[in-house]
């Protein structure tokens, strides 16, 4: 198990960092004195799943593992991957967070719950990996890997088998996904139909394999589903 290190046993809420969130063991709950257990406030991780490794760019432009591809050996419950922390997959950690906080995805999108009065997340608290309002919002870190396979898409590569660079797994499957549904249903690039539709019915990929994630437009469980506004008058 990963040992506390010294960030996390002198840490306070003032020198907390959203990229460190969950990413260090909560020294009081090894002394059975954390107040923030249940619910489950705390900054730091007390159970192994709960912990999630940070994601850092390398210098060559790759991340130190996928957002969007998930490890088949990382073990949900006990929190272990046979790979440890050199795993080039996503570990599907507690809440999702190796995802959430990744910097693909991490204040990209705008959070869907309200905010309060001290500009923090009524659900999720101060550490929201989602953006409260327009100052909060920030542009996603590409893989390099992911920006060449947006290219390829751009210049008809893709399925040719000629000039596409050796891409990380997963990334030209969910790039093309995201151009097949656009190419089948138009009406997904109508604001209006967006409005109206998105994440209101189910996807029709089994559980944990539509390659399109967050970015899917039919809700995956009960947490991801919207009302349909046309049949549910709400505002």
């Amino acid at each position: 198990m990963p040992s506390v290190s010294k960030t996390a046993a002198s840490a306070s809420p003032q020198t907390e960092k959203p990229t460190h969130y969950t990413t260090e063991q909560c020294p009081l709950f090894l002394q059975h004195k954390c107040t923030q257990h249940r619910p489950f406030t705390c900054f730091h991780w007390h159970f192994l799943n709960q912990r999630r490794r940070r994601p850092i760019r390398r210098r060559d432009g790759t991340f130190n593992y996928s957002p969007d591809v998930y490890c088949t050996k990382y073990d949900e419950t006990t929190g272990i991957c046979p790979d440890g922390d050199d795993c080039p997959y996503l570990h599907r950690t507690t809440g999702d967070t190796e995802r959430k906080y990744h910097l693909r995805y991490y204040k990209t999108g705008t959070c869907i719950h309200e905010t309060d009065a001290r500009g923090h997340c009524v659900k999720n608290g101060l550490h929201c990996a989602f953006a409260h309002g327009p100052h909060d919002l920030r542009p996603p870190v590409y893989d390099i890997r992911e920006i060449q396979a947006q290219e390829a898409l751009q210049n008809g590569q893709l399925g040719s088998g000629e000039g596409i660079p050796d891409l990380q797994p997963g990334v030209l499957a969910s790039q093309a996904m995201i151009e097949k549904t656009l190419n089948e249903d138009p009406r997904w690039q109508d604001t209006n139909f967006v409005l109206a539709n998105y994440k209101t019915e189910q996807c029709t990929k089994p559980p944990r394999l539509c390659r399109q994630g967050y970015a899917c437009p039919h809700y995956h469980n009960s947490r991801d589903r919207r009302r349909n506004p046309r049949k549910f008058k709400y505002r």
